[in-house]
């Protein structure tokens, strides 16, 4: 290949050479290079998944750091950048559920707390059902996992796990009893978890051994050793342990039918069983951004306004008799992508996501406020990073 005239453009390392002149110059001294800063479609790449009327794209994070080194950009986390760009905001708050957002954060780390609030956030829950008496339909290994999931109102920091060499007490056990019976000749009896009383003083059923037959005078020993009764302690004097809803079927009971037993609650985490879950649901969404990349006007904007089914856009009037058609509830877009779904409107509307910027939502099951179980994931996740450190240490 010949060497090129002097007429010719070359490029050499760190110099230009045309037919007129020659200047050294940088790299970064060029235009389409900026100086630390990503041009506007990389950064839109990097902080934005696009949505198309087909699927997403651009769902990938981009960890790293050098990714964009040769724009002078630094890719990499740093901690005093993570401190300044973090929030948390709530958004609504009631008695049992709980939604906020999450800015600046790393979908690992978004995932990292609904992982440990469906998991490892310990309530307590119905383990052990000793039945007396069960002539319904139901078997016993069914009522027993019915009565597992009735979910109890009250504060599992205020007991201890119970491993298997444990004896039930005061401090790690709940007792409640339930006794049903529909009499014949009447209808039909629907069993509560209303009817579960709760045994401050411990189990009520005796434990039959050889030991306490050859002694009758002796106290009959029971399923628990209590030490004191339960509704003595201050936490429980007011406020009496039962569970969180009063009208969860348990039973039908037919004429005749009865059902005697009692329980056992005890302390434990989700990832054992999904009874201790505290949760009905932990989960997050992406914040939806939706732009209009032109002016949608007059017959367009009612044509647009009627796409979407959740109502996210909106039509105002700008004088004149004319109308325009504007974003007025973006957090409520589902990704459906109706707006784009026709040929020629992914010219006019952008669906998007904004990657570090989560929608949480948790609705809890009543044994603790949404708000209490989020600073519980909070600590764990916390224990989990000390935990690491010491051991790398």
């Amino acid at each position: 290949m010949g060497s090129p005239t002097e007429s010719e453009s070359t490029w050499t390392q760190g110099e230009i050479i045309d037919s007129t002149k020659i200047a050294k110059i940088s790299v970064w001294d060029l235009p389409d290079v900026p100086q630390g800063k990503l041009p506007p479609h990389l950064e839109l790449q990097r902080t934005r998944v696009m949505c198309d009327f087909l699927a997403p794209t651009n769902t990938q994070n981009i960890q790293y750091s050098g990714a964009y080194a040769s724009m002078g950009v630094d890719n990499s986390v740093r901690f005093e950048q993570f401190r300044n760009n973090f929030k948390v905001e709530v958004v609504r708050l009631d008695e049992d559920e709980l939604e906020f957002d999450m800015i600046g954060i790393d979908p690992s780390l978004a995932n990292a707390f609904r992982r440990i609030l469906i998991a490892e956030v310990p309530t307590m829950a119905i383990e052990k059902v000793l039945i007396a008496n069960n002539t319904s339909i139901i078997q016993d290994e069914v009522l027993a996992h019915r009565l597992g999931l009735i979910p109890i109102k009250i504060d599992p920091r205020l007991f201890e796990y119970m491993s298997e060499n444990d004896v039930p007490n005061e401090k790690n056990t709940i007792v409640f009893k339930l006794h049903a019976l529909c009499e014949k000749g009447g209808e039909r009896l629907r069993v509560l978890s209303s009817e579960l009383k709760w045994l401050p003083n411990g189990s009520e059923f005796i434990l039959g051994t050889e030991s306490q037959a050859s002694n009758s005078s002796a106290k009959p020993k029971t399923y628990t050793s209590f030490s004191c009764s339960q509704d003595s302690l201050p936490e429980f004097s007011n406020d009496p342990i039962a569970p969180r809803d009063a009208d969860i079927i348990i039973a039908k009971l037919g004429p005749g039918q009865e059902i005697e037993l009692e329980v056992h609650a005890v302390k434990g985490m989700g990832k054992t069983h999904a009874k201790w879950s505290p949760v009905a649901t932990a989960w997050y969404r992406m914040l939806p951004e939706v732009v209009l990349l032109r002016d949608i006007e007059d017959d367009e904007a009612e044509e647009l306004v009627k796409k979407c089914p959740v109502k996210v856009f909106d039509i105002e009037d700008i004088g004149k008799g004319k109308k325009r058609a504007t974003v007025a509830r973006p957090r409520a877009c589902t990704l459906c992508r109706e707006c784009i779904r026709e040929e020629g409107w992914d010219k006019n509307v952008a669906v998007r996501r904004v990657k570090d910027h989560f929608i949480f939502t948790i609705e809890s099951t009543g044994a603790l406020p949404p708000e209490v179980l989020f600073t519980e994931a909070v600590k764990i996740l916390e224990e989990k990073c000390e935990r690491v450190i010491t051991e790398l240490s």
